[in-house]
């Protein structure tokens, strides 16, 4: 029996070391119709999707309609192209060659990382095995992971302070990846230019091996 209600996953986007994005779409005979939500994918299956939810992803969505209208008008204007005894196919040709070159752009190269978000989703992957940017979440969740990595630290270092820590120019560097996933959140947390200066300064300090999308 066709289903003809559901739903899919569709829209995958934005891969850095086997984790990417993907946007859950209501469906009519498996066409997206509108978005539910979308989703960190770090394992998957068929139909089936293991990782966290985030805020929709807009480039996400976009990938999805772009990739799915034009492959469909490009195989209109190849079929047009092939079956039309008029004088327009060279228009068939072109439009056909637009919207595969669209199709393509679409599905293999929109949404990935750009550089800079490509060091730090490294940077944040080294330190928490999730490969995310933090404004991907919602505030209330940034505020309770925020929580968890400076209890963290507390509980690794009873004696001493990540800020005092982070503004000593003589850090221990075991401490850096910690104090580098702290200070991002706190920054996306509390938006105050003081903690603009202690992730920058994070940011600079703590540099680990890169790894490619």
């Amino acid at each position: 029996m066709v289903f003809i209600y559901g739903s899919n996953f569709y829209g995958k986007v934005a891969q850095v070391n086997h984790q990417w994005i993907e946007t859950k779409f209501a469906t009519f005979m498996f066409f997206p119709i509108f978005p539910i939500g979308s989703i960190l994918v770090t394992s998957s299956s068929f139909r089936e999707r293991q990782g966290i939810n985030i805020s929709t992803y807009k480039k996400s969505v976009a990938a999805t309609y772009a990739r799915i209208f034009s492959l469909l008008f490009a195989i209109w204007f190849i079929y047009d192209l092939f079956s039309s005894y008029s004088f327009g196919k060279l228009n068939d040709l072109v439009w056909a060659l637009i919207f595969s070159a669209l199709w393509v752009y679409f599905y293999f190269f929109y949404g990935r990382p750009t550089a800079d978000e490509l060091t730090i989703r490294n940077k944040v992957g080294t330190v928490t095995g999730m490969y995310a940017l933090p404004n991907w979440f919602d505030f209330s969740y940034r505020r309770n992971k925020l929580r968890d990595y400076e209890n963290l630290y507390k509980t690794k270092y009873p004696d001493n302070d990540w800020k005092t820590d982070l503004r000593d120019n003589h850090t221990d560097p075991e401490k850096l990846p910690l104090l580098y996933i702290i200070a991002l959140y706190n920054c996306t947390v509390y938006d105050i230019p003081e903690n603009d200066e202690l992730y920058n300064k994070a940011d600079l300090m703590y540099n680990p091996v890169a790894k490619q999308p």
